[in-house]
């Protein structure tokens, strides 16, 4: 089952919390995506869309964690094809993947 809901697991406490999102446009539930921090925002790329059957994608989408609001990121010139179960890291400010 794919969802498009985010969870904060708090180490103290040792206990679960769905994180309210504040607005903003969150992606649609998906599989088979990456999650990257980078610094304050968590990215989130690419996956398969399940709302229509093998539907791949390469959105970004960004959620600021300190406003707990979703964005999307813009992309210009050339960007990845469209995949799923990839692995990506953030390097130098970015995101790469493979």
């Amino acid at each position: 089952v794919a969802l498009n809901d985010l969870w904060e697991y708090a180490l103290v406490t040792r206990a679960w919390t769905q994180v309210v999102s504040a607005g903003g446009s969150a992606p649609s539930p998906r599989d088979g995506h990456s999650l990257i921090p980078l610094g304050n925002r968590l990215v989130v790329f690419g996956g398969s869309d399940v709302r229509v059957f093998n539907l791949l994608n390469s959105a970004l989408h960004c959620f600021d964690l300190q406003r707990r609001r979703w964005s999307d990121l813009a992309v210009g010139g050339e960007h990845p094809a469209v995949r799923s179960s990839h692995a990506a890291i953030p390097c130098g400010g970015g995101v790469l993947i493979f």
